[in-house]
């Protein structure tokens, strides 16, 4: 189920909200259907979305907010139209999955605006230091084991199974991987519940198997980049209330600390919407978009990486991303996750870039002829010593497959109970032997 929302001419644009964390316009006059940015849209729970832009001088605002509760979706709109917004909107909502890094571009600067105003709005403080820090890179493998684990989407329970599949975690929560090395190769977030809770993981396994020997890395994905430039279209209404309850608990420690008369109020609730996803929108804006704590934390990670002789990247390397150097493109991603800079850098907008191409996707991804992908792997791989790549980003129906000789390996099978809801597989690489672990 939907429902329409239009607003009016001479920018006339019909939005179709459906359950499952998804929107995409369909235009008068040109056939019933919606034309959706994504194909598995419809896959994963009810969602929100709020668009929140600037109107006139009064900076009143346009919502589209689909907060699902019960059958089906609620959308609203209020304030007035603005020429320019809606025509660029229009232009790049029209957009087919191919064109979603274009649209990414283009709402960068929007996303940006929109925070600043949003949190001088709420008096949030800016972020306290103009720095970024430096991710991981490299890592010596020194004949240690080395696991990866696909897309998880924010299905913590297929998670913890991939986690105690690969034998790094125990039934406790705990590492058991010894001076394992772990790789999850991006796309955490969106089509999923649980994803603060999943990213906590991460981050506390890598504590317990540092000071084992062993390491835990998160490599970003495209899910990662779309939120932090403000785009949720994927995000889950679970997801939302994750991030409302998340913020009301920092919210009761503040009011312990300072008293509640020093905290600021919670803001006013539009008539008709679901409170606890409308918090939650506002909260998710605030951890996810640049300078936000989640943002920040993020900014740590990696989005290439070589561990040993095998790189990861969540959709795939060429030569343009070891020209630009794997290090450059990690410290320009973390700058702008930081907030120090004020867009991304290309490489990770791009059609063809390294968390959107769907060139080493496979037959999954409809790719007929390798031929051509793999000597421009293998180049890339030549060039920094490498072996292999590991990618996600395209589900594998079948199970982990690998392509170009051996060279490639795709680990994402769809685990999540947003895509398809699969039994987790593993890919373990022990005295350079890579085996699938099911």
């Amino acid at each position: 189920p939907s429902h329409d929302v239009t607003l009016g001419d001479p920018f006339s644009m019909t939005f179709s909200l459906p359950r499952g964390g998804a929107m995409g316009p369909s235009w008068p006059g040109h056939g019933a259907g919606s034309r959706h940015l994504d194909a598995r849209q419809t896959r994963g729970n009810s969602a929100a979305r709020l668009g929140r832009h600037p109107m006139g001088h009064n900076k009143s605002l346009v919502v589209v907010l689909a907060a699902a509760a019960g059958a089906g979706s609620v959308g609203f709109t209020v304030g007035a139209t603005v020429a320019t917004r809606l025509l660029a909107r229009r232009a790049l909502l029209a957009s087919t999955a191919a064109a979603g890094p274009l649209f990414l571009a283009a709402k960068v600067a929007w996303a940006k605006k929109d925070t600043k105003q949003h949190m001088n709005k709420t008096k949030a403080p800016p972020p306290s230091r103009k720095t970024s820090p430096t991710p991981t890179t490299t890592v010596d493998l020194a004949g240690r084991r080395l696991v990866a684990i696909g897309d998880v989407h924010g299905d913590f329970a297929q998670t913890m199974a991939a986690l105690e599949l690969g034998k790094v975690m125990g039934g406790d929560g705990n590492w058991i991987g010894g001076d394992t090395v772990l790789v999850q190769v991006g796309d955490i977030l969106d089509r999923g519940d649980n994803e603060l809770a999943i990213m906590r993981k991460f981050r506390n396994l890598a504590l317990q198997a540092r000071k084992q020997g062993g390491d835990v890395l998160v490599v970003h994905g495209n899910h990662e980049i779309m939120n932090v430039l403000g785009d949720f279209r994927y995000a889950t209404k679970g997801a939302y209330g994750e991030c409302a309850r998340y913020a009301e608990s920092k919210r009761r420690k503040q009011i312990e600390k300072l008293g509640e008369e020093n905290v600021d109020p919670l803001p006013a609730i539009p008539d008709d919407v679901n409170p606890t996803t409308y918090l939650g929108v506002l909260a998710r804006r605030d951890l996810f978009l640049p300078g936000g704590e989640m943002a920040m934390k993020m900014a740590s990670n990696p989005t290439v990486l070589q561990v040993g002789d095998t790189v990861f990247a969540h959709a795939g390397i060429d030569m343009a991303t070891v020209t630009y150097g794997f290090q450059n493109l990690n410290n320009d991603v973390a700058a702008w996750m930081s907030g120090v800079t004020k867009t991304p850098p290309k490489a990770v907008l791009e059609e063809k870039g390294v968390v959107w191409t769907r060139d080493f996707g496979g037959a999954d991804a409809g790719v007929t002829g390798e031929a051509t992908h793999c000597r421009r792997l293998g180049e890339a791989l030549d060039a920094v010593g490498a072996k292999r790549l590991i990618v996600g980003h395209t589900p594998q129906q079948a199970g982990i497959s690998s392509g170009c000789g051996g060279r490639l390996w795709r680990s994402d099978v769809g685990v999540s109970r947003g895509i398809y809801g699969a039994k987790p597989q593993v890919i373990e690489i022990v005295n350079g032997k890579v085996r699938v672990l099911a």
